[in-house]
């Protein structure tokens, strides 16, 4: 077990991290900073810090739509890294096509996705291991996958 970072340890490492990639840093410090906001976004990570473990919650219509506790420093900063970078390559095309997805949108076709998967798995090439793997391997998956707990039944 990874030692329990504070909420600013936490967002200090996410920042170091994400000063490797090419995003701007006033971006990738807002997301920083929402961590510790009282509003939460639609569909991001938040953390929670016990003593011996986070719990990760993800809003939708502002109640939690998932809840999981994880004990490694490593999978939460995962977790919010994939987040947050693809929150940065998908403002960064919405930015290129001059698009606001309120007023004009974005036509999502193969090729957008493929440059938005692109440019995210970029920046895991520059914040490297064991984040570039995790990525690759589709661990966000399996963090935001619900386990059924043993002994019941998942009818």
């Amino acid at each position: 077990m990874s030692k329990i970072f504070s909420m600013q340890e936490l967002a200090e490492q996410l920042l170091e991290l994400l000063s490797r990639t090419a995003y701007p840093s006033e971006q990738m410090e807002s997301y920083v900073n929402r961590l510790v906001e009282s509003f939460k976004w639609e569909g991001a990570p938040y953390v929670e810090i016990g003593e011996k473990h986070y719990i990760v919650k993800i809003y939708e219509r502002g109640v939690p739509s998932l809840i999981k506790k994880l004990e490694r420093t490593e999978e939460v900063l995962y977790w919010l890294l994939e987040d947050m970078i693809f929150t940065a390559a998908h403002v960064t095309l919405l930015k290129k096509y001059g698009v606001d997805n309120v007023n004009t949108h974005l036509d999502y076709t193969n090729e957008v996705w493929q440059e938005i998967e692109d440019n995210v798995l970029k920046a895991f090439r520059a914040i490297g291991e064991p984040y570039l793997s995790w990525h690759q391997e589709g661990k966000r998956r399996e963090l935001e996958t619900v386990q059924p707990k043993k002994g019941k039944s998942s009818i």
